[in-house]
Protein backbone atom coordinates (compact mmCIF):
# COMPACT_ATOMS: atom_id res chain seq x y z
CA UNK A 1 0.00 0.00 0.00
CA UNK A 2 2.87 2.36 0.82
CA UNK A 3 4.33 1.95 -2.64
CA UNK A 4 1.02 2.74 -4.33
CA UNK A 5 0.62 5.96 -2.33
CA UNK A 6 4.17 6.98 -3.22
CA UNK A 7 3.49 6.61 -6.93
CA UNK A 8 0.38 8.74 -6.65
CA UNK A 9 2.38 11.51 -5.00
CA UNK A 10 4.92 11.53 -7.83
CA UNK A 11 2.34 11.68 -10.59
CA UNK A 12 1.49 15.45 -10.30
CA UNK A 13 5.20 16.28 -10.71
CA UNK A 14 5.36 14.17 -13.85
CA UNK A 15 2.34 15.95 -15.29
CA UNK A 16 3.87 19.33 -14.43
CA UNK A 17 7.12 18.41 -16.18
CA UNK A 18 5.23 17.30 -19.30
CA UNK A 19 3.25 20.56 -19.31
CA UNK A 20 6.46 22.60 -19.01
CA UNK A 21 8.06 20.65 -21.87
CA UNK A 22 4.98 21.22 -24.03
CA UNK A 23 4.91 24.95 -23.21
CA UNK A 24 8.63 25.23 -23.96
CA UNK A 25 8.15 23.51 -27.32
CA UNK A 26 5.14 25.74 -28.08
CA UNK A 27 7.05 28.94 -27.22
CA UNK A 28 10.04 27.79 -29.28
CA UNK A 29 7.78 27.05 -32.27
CA UNK A 30 6.03 30.44 -32.00
CA UNK A 31 9.36 32.27 -31.81
CA UNK A 32 10.67 30.33 -34.79
CA UNK A 33 7.57 31.16 -36.85
CA UNK A 34 7.79 34.83 -35.81
CA UNK A 35 11.48 34.96 -36.75
CA UNK A 36 10.74 33.38 -40.15
CA UNK A 37 7.91 35.82 -40.87
CA UNK A 38 9.90 38.80 -39.61
CA UNK A 39 12.82 37.94 -41.93
CA UNK A 40 10.62 37.33 -44.95
CA UNK A 41 11.81 38.87 -48.23
CA UNK A 42 8.50 38.57 -50.07
CA UNK A 43 5.31 40.34 -49.00
CA UNK A 44 3.17 37.83 -50.91
CA UNK A 45 1.65 40.53 -53.12
CA UNK A 46 4.22 42.15 -55.39
CA UNK A 47 6.49 40.82 -58.12
CA UNK A 48 9.34 38.68 -56.80
CA UNK A 49 12.28 37.21 -58.73
CA UNK A 50 14.56 34.44 -57.50
CA UNK A 51 17.47 32.54 -59.01
CA UNK A 52 17.48 28.75 -58.54
CA UNK A 53 21.01 27.41 -58.82
CA UNK A 54 20.15 24.13 -60.51
CA UNK A 55 21.17 22.73 -63.89
CA UNK A 56 20.15 24.53 -65.91
CA UNK A 57 20.02 27.65 -63.74
CA UNK A 58 16.62 29.32 -63.73
CA UNK A 59 15.33 32.80 -62.98
CA UNK A 60 11.77 32.52 -61.66
CA UNK A 61 9.45 35.52 -61.55
CA UNK A 62 6.29 35.41 -59.39
CA UNK A 63 3.63 37.92 -60.41
CA UNK A 64 0.85 37.75 -57.83
CA UNK A 65 -1.35 40.47 -59.32
CA UNK A 66 -1.62 38.62 -62.65
CA UNK A 67 -1.32 35.18 -61.01
CA UNK A 68 1.47 34.14 -63.38
CA UNK A 69 4.89 32.54 -62.99
CA UNK A 70 7.63 32.96 -65.59
CA UNK A 71 10.69 30.70 -65.66
CA UNK A 72 13.78 31.74 -67.62
CA UNK A 73 16.11 28.76 -68.19
CA UNK A 74 19.78 29.68 -68.75
CA UNK A 75 21.56 26.77 -70.49
CA UNK A 76 24.73 25.25 -69.08
CA UNK A 77 27.88 26.54 -70.71
CA UNK A 78 26.53 30.09 -71.00
CA UNK A 79 29.32 32.60 -70.42
CA UNK A 80 28.26 35.52 -68.22
CA UNK A 81 30.30 38.55 -67.22
CA UNK A 82 30.65 38.43 -63.43
CA UNK A 83 30.70 41.34 -61.03
CA UNK A 84 33.71 42.33 -58.88
CA UNK A 85 36.00 42.12 -61.90
CA UNK A 86 36.35 38.33 -62.17
CA UNK A 87 35.56 38.41 -65.89
CA UNK A 88 33.38 35.98 -67.89
CA UNK A 89 32.55 32.57 -66.39
CA UNK A 90 30.25 29.69 -67.27
CA UNK A 91 27.05 30.16 -65.34
CA UNK A 92 27.32 26.78 -63.60
CA UNK A 93 30.73 27.80 -62.20
CA UNK A 94 29.89 31.26 -60.84
CA UNK A 95 28.43 30.08 -57.54
CA UNK A 96 31.47 27.87 -56.82
CA UNK A 97 33.78 30.77 -57.68
CA UNK A 98 31.89 32.97 -55.23
CA UNK A 99 32.14 30.34 -52.51
CA UNK A 100 35.92 30.37 -52.90
CA UNK A 101 35.85 34.15 -52.53
CA UNK A 102 33.51 34.05 -49.54
CA UNK A 103 30.04 34.68 -50.98
CA UNK A 104 28.65 32.50 -53.76
CA UNK A 105 25.09 33.78 -53.35
CA UNK A 106 26.02 37.46 -53.79
CA UNK A 107 28.29 36.84 -56.77
CA UNK A 108 25.73 34.75 -58.65
CA UNK A 109 22.75 37.03 -57.97
CA UNK A 110 24.58 40.29 -58.70
CA UNK A 111 26.17 38.87 -61.87
CA UNK A 112 22.83 37.66 -63.25
CA UNK A 113 21.11 40.91 -62.27
CA UNK A 114 23.71 43.01 -64.09
CA UNK A 115 23.99 40.71 -67.11
CA UNK A 116 20.29 40.33 -67.87
CA UNK A 117 19.16 43.64 -66.43
CA UNK A 118 16.50 42.03 -64.24
CA UNK A 119 16.25 42.38 -60.45
CA UNK A 120 17.07 39.27 -58.43
CA UNK A 121 15.41 39.29 -54.99
CA UNK A 122 16.19 35.79 -53.74
CA UNK A 123 18.42 32.74 -54.12
CA UNK A 124 17.80 29.03 -53.72
CA UNK A 125 20.30 26.20 -54.09
CA UNK A 126 18.35 23.71 -56.18
CA UNK A 127 18.71 20.06 -57.04
CA UNK A 128 20.74 19.04 -60.08
CA UNK A 129 18.54 18.72 -63.18
CA UNK A 130 15.46 19.53 -61.12
CA UNK A 131 13.93 22.22 -63.36
CA UNK A 132 12.67 20.47 -66.48
CA UNK A 133 10.87 21.73 -69.55
CA UNK A 134 8.33 18.91 -69.28
CA UNK A 135 6.04 19.00 -66.25
CA UNK A 136 7.32 22.42 -65.23
CA UNK A 137 4.76 22.89 -62.44
CA UNK A 138 5.65 19.60 -60.75
CA UNK A 139 9.36 20.40 -61.14
CA UNK A 140 8.87 23.72 -59.36
CA UNK A 141 6.72 22.18 -56.61
CA UNK A 142 9.33 19.48 -55.99
CA UNK A 143 12.09 22.07 -55.90
CA UNK A 144 10.45 24.15 -53.18
CA UNK A 145 9.13 21.14 -51.28
CA UNK A 146 12.68 19.77 -51.08
CA UNK A 147 13.88 23.16 -49.84
CA UNK A 148 11.26 23.07 -47.09
CA UNK A 149 12.17 19.51 -46.06
CA UNK A 150 15.93 20.01 -46.07
CA UNK A 151 18.21 22.89 -45.20
CA UNK A 152 19.01 24.13 -48.69
CA UNK A 153 21.32 27.12 -49.13
CA UNK A 154 18.99 30.14 -49.52
CA UNK A 155 18.40 33.69 -48.34
CA UNK A 156 14.66 32.97 -48.20
CA UNK A 157 12.93 32.33 -44.89
CA UNK A 158 10.87 29.18 -44.42
CA UNK A 159 7.79 31.42 -44.54
CA UNK A 160 8.95 32.66 -47.96
CA UNK A 161 9.49 29.08 -49.16
CA UNK A 162 6.07 27.99 -47.92
CA UNK A 163 4.26 30.90 -49.55
CA UNK A 164 6.16 30.47 -52.84
CA UNK A 165 5.32 26.75 -52.82
CA UNK A 166 1.66 27.62 -52.28
CA UNK A 167 1.80 30.26 -55.03
CA UNK A 168 3.02 27.60 -57.46
CA UNK A 169 0.43 25.12 -56.21
CA UNK A 170 -2.52 27.44 -56.89
CA UNK A 171 -1.24 28.75 -60.25
CA UNK A 172 -2.84 27.15 -63.30
CA UNK A 173 -0.59 25.26 -65.71
CA UNK A 174 -1.40 27.67 -68.54
CA UNK A 175 -0.29 30.59 -66.35
CA UNK A 176 3.24 29.20 -65.95
CA UNK A 177 5.47 30.48 -68.76
CA UNK A 178 8.69 28.66 -69.65
CA UNK A 179 11.37 30.49 -71.62
CA UNK A 180 14.31 28.27 -72.53
CA UNK A 181 17.05 30.61 -73.75
CA UNK A 182 18.72 27.79 -75.68
CA UNK A 183 15.62 27.73 -77.91
CA UNK A 184 15.60 31.47 -78.66
CA UNK A 185 17.41 33.50 -81.32
CA UNK A 186 19.26 35.33 -78.53
CA UNK A 187 21.33 32.22 -77.80
CA UNK A 188 24.18 31.11 -80.02
CA UNK A 189 27.02 28.61 -79.76
CA UNK A 190 30.54 30.02 -79.98
CA UNK A 191 34.02 28.48 -80.22
CA UNK A 192 36.46 29.21 -77.41
CA UNK A 193 40.23 29.64 -77.95
CA UNK A 194 40.86 26.18 -76.41
CA UNK A 195 38.60 24.55 -79.01
CA UNK A 196 35.67 23.92 -76.64
CA UNK A 197 32.12 25.14 -77.20
CA UNK A 198 30.16 27.66 -75.13
CA UNK A 199 26.86 29.53 -75.23
CA UNK A 200 26.53 33.26 -75.63
CA UNK A 201 23.36 35.26 -74.96
CA UNK A 202 22.68 38.48 -76.84
CA UNK A 203 20.75 40.21 -74.06
CA UNK A 204 19.63 43.02 -76.39
CA UNK A 205 17.46 40.46 -78.19
CA UNK A 206 15.60 39.60 -74.99
CA UNK A 207 13.72 42.91 -74.71
CA UNK A 208 10.54 41.44 -76.21
CA UNK A 209 10.67 38.52 -73.75
CA UNK A 210 11.20 40.87 -70.81
CA UNK A 211 8.32 43.09 -71.92
CA UNK A 212 6.04 40.09 -72.17
CA UNK A 213 6.93 38.18 -68.99
CA UNK A 214 8.96 40.29 -66.55
CA UNK A 215 7.23 43.67 -66.44
CA UNK A 216 6.18 44.82 -62.96
CA UNK A 217 2.59 45.86 -63.59
CA UNK A 218 2.39 48.17 -60.57
CA UNK A 219 5.43 50.19 -61.60
CA UNK A 220 4.03 50.55 -65.11
CA UNK A 221 0.60 51.51 -63.76
CA UNK A 222 2.03 54.23 -61.49
CA UNK A 223 3.94 55.60 -64.48
CA UNK A 224 6.28 57.77 -62.40
CA UNK A 225 9.27 59.26 -64.21
CA UNK A 226 12.70 58.29 -62.88
CA UNK A 227 16.13 59.87 -63.05
CA UNK A 228 19.27 57.81 -62.38
CA UNK A 229 22.43 59.61 -61.23
CA UNK A 230 25.87 58.13 -60.59
CA UNK A 231 27.72 59.65 -57.61
CA UNK A 232 30.76 57.38 -57.97
CA UNK A 233 33.82 57.31 -60.22
CA UNK A 234 32.73 53.98 -61.75
CA UNK A 235 31.65 54.49 -65.36
CA UNK A 236 28.45 52.88 -66.61
CA UNK A 237 26.81 52.45 -63.20
CA UNK A 238 23.82 54.66 -64.03
CA UNK A 239 23.27 52.92 -67.39
CA UNK A 240 23.33 49.52 -65.71
CA UNK A 241 20.74 50.57 -63.13
CA UNK A 242 18.58 52.30 -65.76
CA UNK A 243 18.52 49.06 -67.79
CA UNK A 244 17.12 47.14 -64.83
CA UNK A 245 14.46 49.79 -64.15
CA UNK A 246 13.42 49.94 -67.83
CA UNK A 247 13.22 46.13 -68.16
CA UNK A 248 10.62 45.95 -65.37
CA UNK A 249 8.51 48.77 -66.80
CA UNK A 250 9.97 51.91 -65.22
CA UNK A 251 10.05 55.23 -67.10
CA UNK A 252 13.68 56.39 -67.01
CA UNK A 253 13.91 59.89 -68.51
CA UNK A 254 17.28 61.05 -67.21
CA UNK A 255 20.66 59.33 -66.82
CA UNK A 256 23.65 61.28 -65.60
CA UNK A 257 26.45 61.97 -63.15
CA UNK A 258 26.29 63.90 -59.91
CA UNK A 259 29.54 65.10 -58.40
CA UNK A 260 29.37 64.52 -54.67
CA UNK A 261 32.26 65.39 -52.36
CA UNK A 262 30.27 64.95 -49.18
CA UNK A 263 30.30 62.02 -46.78
CA UNK A 264 27.12 60.81 -48.48
CA UNK A 265 29.07 59.84 -51.59
CA UNK A 266 29.07 56.22 -50.44
CA UNK A 267 25.35 56.14 -49.71
CA UNK A 268 22.75 55.06 -52.23
CA UNK A 269 19.60 57.14 -51.89
CA UNK A 270 16.21 57.99 -53.34
CA UNK A 271 14.60 61.40 -53.53
CA UNK A 272 11.10 62.46 -54.54
CA UNK A 273 8.30 64.73 -53.46
CA UNK A 274 6.58 63.65 -50.23
CA UNK A 275 3.52 62.39 -52.10
CA UNK A 276 5.62 59.71 -53.79
CA UNK A 277 7.60 58.72 -50.67
CA UNK A 278 5.31 55.76 -49.97
CA UNK A 279 4.66 54.86 -53.61
CA UNK A 280 5.15 51.32 -54.83
CA UNK A 281 7.86 52.48 -57.26
CA UNK A 282 9.97 53.96 -54.44
CA UNK A 283 9.40 50.79 -52.40
CA UNK A 284 10.48 48.55 -55.29
CA UNK A 285 13.57 50.62 -56.15
CA UNK A 286 14.54 50.48 -52.48
CA UNK A 287 14.34 46.67 -52.56
CA UNK A 288 16.33 46.33 -55.78
CA UNK A 289 19.14 48.80 -55.11
CA UNK A 290 19.05 48.98 -51.28
CA UNK A 291 18.61 52.74 -51.53
CA UNK A 292 16.54 54.59 -48.93
CA UNK A 293 14.44 57.73 -49.22
CA UNK A 294 16.62 60.71 -48.32
CA UNK A 295 14.22 63.60 -48.65
CA UNK A 296 12.60 65.82 -51.23
CA UNK A 297 14.02 66.71 -54.61
CA UNK A 298 16.01 69.86 -55.16
CA UNK A 299 14.81 72.32 -57.79
CA UNK A 300 17.34 71.15 -60.41
CA UNK A 301 15.99 67.59 -60.26
CA UNK A 302 12.32 68.43 -60.72
CA UNK A 303 12.22 66.92 -64.23
CA UNK A 304 11.75 63.46 -62.67
CA UNK A 305 9.20 62.33 -60.11
CA UNK A 306 11.86 60.15 -58.47
CA UNK A 307 15.67 60.39 -58.56
CA UNK A 308 17.90 57.47 -57.57
CA UNK A 309 21.42 58.43 -56.49
CA UNK A 310 23.84 55.53 -56.83
CA UNK A 311 26.71 55.55 -54.35
CA UNK A 312 29.71 53.36 -53.62
CA UNK A 313 27.46 51.04 -51.60
CA UNK A 314 25.69 49.92 -54.78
Amino acid sequence: MAKIVKKKKKRPWLILILILIFLGFLIFSILKIYHSCNNSLWDGEHQFNIIVNSQPASLISFNSSEETISVLLVPNGTFIETTHGYGPYRIESIYRLGELKGNGVELLTSSLQNYFGLPVDGFLQGNIYQIKSSGIKNSLLNQFFEALRHDKKTNLSRWDLLRLWWQIKKTREDKINLIDLSQTSASQEVDLPDGSKAMKIETERLVRIFNQFFIDGEIRQEGLTIGVLNKTDKAGLANSAAKIITNIGGRVINIGIQNDVSKEKNNCGLKSSKKYKNSYTVHRLNKIFHCYWQGELEDDNQRSDIVILLGEDY
